[in-house]
């Protein structure tokens, strides 16, 4: 017959039995937190083990912390992870085992792994890089993201910026004070939007302020990129930037995202699916300037560059001129010395008949004295009146005076056109006027038959 025993007796051999085999020993148990319970002195925690398809539980024991011995260990593990041990999460934990006669089997916990935590948030962040690869229009090759607000095409200037930070952060400060004292002088419209940065809640209140920039924009804002900026701090802080549902926001933005976060060694998930990616607040600030910096220069090339091309075009058309100027010049006084020289031969062969006809004709001449003075008279001033036709013919000939008659000259490549088989549609010519020349192109040419 078995021994009777009142319970509180056999709670004490339980607990002799339990002292005499676990007496002063520690165990690592890896365990997930199901439930967690803050009390005045007293951190409750019920720890589960689940099967392999995730959800059945196999194993389930109650574990607990004094408060004053929890300090230490949790803020080392705060400090470094960025998180604290609660609901949901894996954790390789440091008990001793414990039994109450009224509380029952408990697990006294005396220290808690943040390297395993790092493992499992290394594991978690692999695991968004990859969930993230796995979305419409979102791409990873070689390890690096192609996200539709990466191949957004950045403004050639930015003026108009919306920026996510925390009022108190110092980056936000730096980076204001950056673009407002910037050596261009140039000035901008930020429009700020508040965030915690860090901690549980950050992540779901930045992607809330993208959602907030994207509902204004359908209001009638105008916003040429978004910032997202912090000061430096420790990787912990950065915890929040891995998160999915913010790093998918910034994937799929139709407006391009910059970042800022603050730390040089590992880019966050946000950071590589977005458009551009800086170190901090103050390189967010240069970057922008240095955008901006960018179209000036431009411009002033361009600028530069048509200066240069119309003093060329000028300068060329100007000896354009100056040729044909000449060449009309050399025509004319060759025209006048032509007719000059015809004059000239024309009065010597006067003046030899006239000689000829005087030896000759003496005779007669004393006889026609009369009429030979009369018609001698006729033939000067016929020979005048024909001087004076050819001199006026010589006048409105040269070029000048054609052109003052209203006439015009048509030039292509430095020849002079006299007919409409030397040009075509598309040529360009000029047509040069009494007081200058017109540039155009020729947009239509009708031939007339000679009749």
């Amino acid at each position: 017959m078995a021994e009777q025993l009142r319970l509180s007796q056999l709670c004490s051999i339980i607990n002799n039995a339990l002292v005499a085999a676990f007496r002063e020993k520690s165990y690592w148990v890896l365990a997930e937190i199901k439930e967690r319970n803050d009390k005045a002195n007293t951190i409750f925690f019920e720890l589960v083990e689940k099967a392999s398809n995730g959800t059945e539980i196999i194993a389930r024991i109650n574990g607990s912390v004094w408060r004053k011995e929890a300090l230490a260990a949790f803020r080392n593990f705060e400090d470094i992870t960025g998180k604290r041990p609660d609901r949901g999460m894996q954790v390789l934990i440091k008990v001793e085992i414990s039994y109450h006669q009224i509380y029952g089997l408990t697990l006294q916990l005396s220290d808690i792994d943040s390297q395993h935590m790092l493992g499992q948030l290394e594991l978690q962040r692999r695991n968004t890089i990859q969930l993230l690869a796995t979305k419409p229009g979102i791409k990873l090759i070689d390890g690096v993201f192609q996200t539709p607000n990466k191949i957004l095409k950045l403004n050639p200037v930015i003026q108009h910026i919306a920026f996510i930070t925390s009022a108190s952060a110092a980056g936000y400060q730096d980076f204001l004070h950056t673009l407002q004292k910037n050596m261009f002088g140039y000035t901008f419209n930020c429009t700020p939007y508040f965030s915690i940065l860090q901690g549980e809640k950050a992540a779901e209140q930045m992607k809330d302020q993208l959602l907030k920039i994207f509902e204004d924009t359908k209001s009638g804002k105008h916003f040429d990129a978004v910032v997202i900026i912090r000061g430096g701090g420790a990787q912990s802080d950065l915890l929040p930037f891995d998160e999915f549902n913010l790093a998918h926001t910034v994937a799929r933005f139709p407006i391009p995202v910059i970042t800022g976060v603050g730390h040089l060694r590992n880019e966050s998930i946000v950071d590589m699916v977005a458009n551009v990616f800086t170190i901090g607040p103050t390189h967010a600030a240069n970057f922008i300037i240095a955008q901006n910096r960018s179209f000036e220069e431009q411009v002033m090339g361009l600028r530069e560059l048509i200066t240069l091309r119309v003093t060329n075009l000028l300068t060329k058309q100007q000896r354009k001129i100056d040729h044909i100027g000449a060449i009309l010049t050399n025509g004319t006084i060759q025209l006048l010395h032509t007719y000059k020289n015809q004059l000239n031969r024309f009065f010597e062969k006067i003046a030899s008949n006239t000689k000829n006809n005087f030896t000759s004709e003496t005779q007669k001449l004393n006889e026609k004295q009369k009429n030979l003075s009369l018609f001698t008279d006729r033939i000067f001033d016929r020979n005048r009146h024909q001087l004076a036709i050819f001199t006026e013919r010589v006048k409105n000939l040269h070029p000048n005076n054609v052109l003052k008659r209203g006439y015009a000259m048509l030039i292509k490549k430095e020849q002079l056109i006299v007919s409409t088989t030397q040009i075509k549609v598309g040529d360009a010519i000029t047509i040069k006027l009494k007081d200058g020349a017109i540039e155009t192109t020729v947009a239509a040419v009708q031939h007339e038959e000679n009749k």
